[in-house]
């Protein structure tokens, strides 16, 4: 476990997400919430969490929670409590731009006061935030991002929503597959986690049926996507992966008007493509892999399905952004190996990169918003849970 630490307030342009938003009330910022008593409560139920965690133990793998404990100690830079964020938890990858001697790669894990409503709720959030840290700290696929100051390889707009699908389905599965251990010690987290995109019931169900732990990983990944909530109040209901999709194309858009706002004299963009060996990078976090075995898989790299407007939003970026048809793109492999880099050089590189100190040379017309720093984060979550 990392400390919880007090930080600033967080900057007005960050994005948030978070897995089990709005079970509850939540109370605003000038209700006075007790900074202290609240910091009391999440080192508590941290603690609960912990010791759950240390004795998950699967039938066929063995005790998988002193693994997980060991596979994230040590990768965040901070895990935080936020008490003006209204969601359960979220997790930041990337700060752009970084300011003067700031790490770009932020790998941070922060909680809503929604979170300290009970110790299997946080356990929910927190696995899934950590499978996300995960992710990020060794698929370089999702290095080669908008809002990664460290490069100017990027992937491209179709490629950045594959990504944020894949990664979020990987988050929901091995969440929900770490959770569904837990139930023997906290019998309640299956309750708790029943308005999950992927519940922790509806795994366990998969699993029964499934052949293999494997099996049931992918099988998993596949029908979340497709579930149907309601992701904002008085909305209509619609397809989970619509929404991750719609986010990230937002993102997308916005990060890369400011990416070529600031590029210097000589600078250049490298926009690429995904392989299988990426997807199942992302894949890897943690556990049996999400996405198989097969590099080869076509079904790796498409989207199943893009809802119209979210198909018409991605031409649009195409088209802005004059960036080629995907099949005519370089693999990263191929930037990467362009370049004259690895791709651990390529992750070492990130993970160290700080901000640098203006250096005077001229930039294009940027206006404040493209100077502020604007956080990447892994949402949304609906807000119904």
């Amino acid at each position: 476990m990392v400390d919880p630490v007090k930080k600033q307030p967080l900057d007005d342009t960050e994005l948030r997400g978070d897995l089990d938003a709005g079970a509850g009330p939540v109370p605003a910022r000038d209700a006075k919430i007790d900074d202290t008593a609240a910091r009391e409560k999440l080192h508590e139920q941290l603690r609960k969490v912990d010791s759950w965690t240390a004795r998950l133990h699967d039938p066929v793998l063995g005790g998988v929670g002193l693994a997980f404990q060991k596979a994230t100690t040590g990768i965040l830079t901070s895990e935080d409590l936020e008490l003006d964020m209204k969601p359960s938890a979220g997790y930041h990858s990337f700060l752009y731009p970084p300011n003067p001697g700031q790490d770009s790669f932020t790998n941070n894990v922060l909680y809503g006061t929604e979170a300290l409503q009970n110790a299997e709720r946080l356990m929910g959030a927190r696995t899934h935030e950590f499978v996300h840290a995960l992710q990020y700290q060794s698929a370089a696929a999702l290095h080669a991002d908008p809002f990664n100051d460290a490069n100017n390889i990027i992937v491209s707009p179709y490629d950045y929503v594959l990504r944020k699908e894949r990664l979020e389905q990987d988050a929901y599965v091995t969440g929900a597959w770490l959770c569904s251990l837990a139930a023997t010690d906290a019998p309640d987290i299956v309750k708790v986690m029943e308005g999950s995109p992927l519940p922790v019931s509806t795994f366990s169900d998969i699993r029964a049926k499934s052949t293999s732990l494997q099996d049931a990983f992918e099988t998993a990944a596949r029908d979340c996507r497709n579930l149907e909530g309601f992701w904002s109040k008085d909305d209509k209901k619609t397809r989970i992966a619509d929404e991750w999709h719609a986010r990230a194309l937002d993102e997308y858009d916005r990060l890369m008007k400011s990416r070529f706002n600031n590029l210097k004299d000589g600078e250049s963009i490298t926009i690429v493509r995904l392989d299988g060996r990426d997807i199942r990078e992302i894949g890897a976090s943690f556990g049996p892999n999400t996405f198989g075995h097969d590099n080869d898989n076509p079904a790796l790299t498409e989207i199943e399905k893009l809802s119209p407007a979210n198909a018409k939003k991605l031409a649009e970026i195409e088209a802005k952004y004059g960036i080629a048809p995907r099949e005519q793109l370089p693999t990263l492999e191929d930037a990467l190996t362009q370049s004259g880099t690895t791709r651990a050089a390529f992750l070492a590189a990130s993970k160290t990169h700080k901000g640098a100190p203006e250096s005077g040379a001229p930039r294009g017309a940027a206006n404040d918003a493209d100077k502020a720093p604007q956080k990447q984060n892994t949402g949304p979550r609906p807000p119904s849970f």
